[in-house]
């Protein structure tokens, strides 16, 4: 699977090394390693990571055998940038549809979970409270993806889960929806 621009690389690179310094931020990744993951192809591998050590957005160990690099990892700025959804969509893109064939999905699950709310077996206040929770996370679904105000998402979809005390028969689609916008998330 050849990336076809070379921000679609860098973002993939940073995203592996992200994924990597979350569980040893100290190991160093090989190219063999990065290669193994499947999604950058060797010939898209030594420009692109130098690119992003021109940044300074990672840090390279140089072996015996130039140009290739020994080993890379993620530099602080580049755990800051990846962190930083809204400047690193900016930077790095996401593929065209990414976003928005992630979400594919949600209108219906959206649509579901307000019948699941209106059946909800909660009362009073706190009925009330989840309606408009729910009616606030479908107002903020319907604006385009590359908008969403994740931080605002996840409050809500918090706030849900504690209004049935993370019961997932009384709102079986919050579970789903959660899925996809924040175990799935960029």
């Amino acid at each position: 699977m050849r990336a076809r621009h070379p921000k679609s690389v860098r973002r993939r690179l940073l995203l592996i090394l992200y994924e990597h310094y979350l569980r040893d931020p100290l190991q160093m990744l090989s190219p063999q390693d990065i290669l193994a993951d499947g999604t950058v192809q060797r010939e898209d591998l030594l420009a692109n990571v130098y690119y992003l050590h021109d940044r300074s957005l990672v840090e390279l160990m140089h072996g015996y055998h130039p140009p290739m690099f020994a080993a890379v990892r993620l530099t602080a700025t580049g755990v800051d940038l990846v962190e930083n959804e809204f400047e690193f969509n900016l930077l790095f893109p996401p593929t065209p549809g990414e976003l928005e064939e992630k979400g594919a999905q949600l209108p219906a699950l959206v649509e579901r979970l307000v019948e699941e709310a209106d059946f909800s077996p909660l009362d009073g206040e706190a009925r009330k409270a989840l309606l408009r929770d729910v009616q606030f996370l479908r107002d903020e679904l319907a604006r385009p993806a590359a908008r969403w105000r994740r931080h605002v998402i996840h409050a809500v979809l918090d706030w849900m889960a504690e209004a049935v005390d993370e019961q997932d028969e009384v709102l079986p689609s919050l579970g789903k929806i959660r899925a996809i916008l924040i175990d799935n998330a960029p």
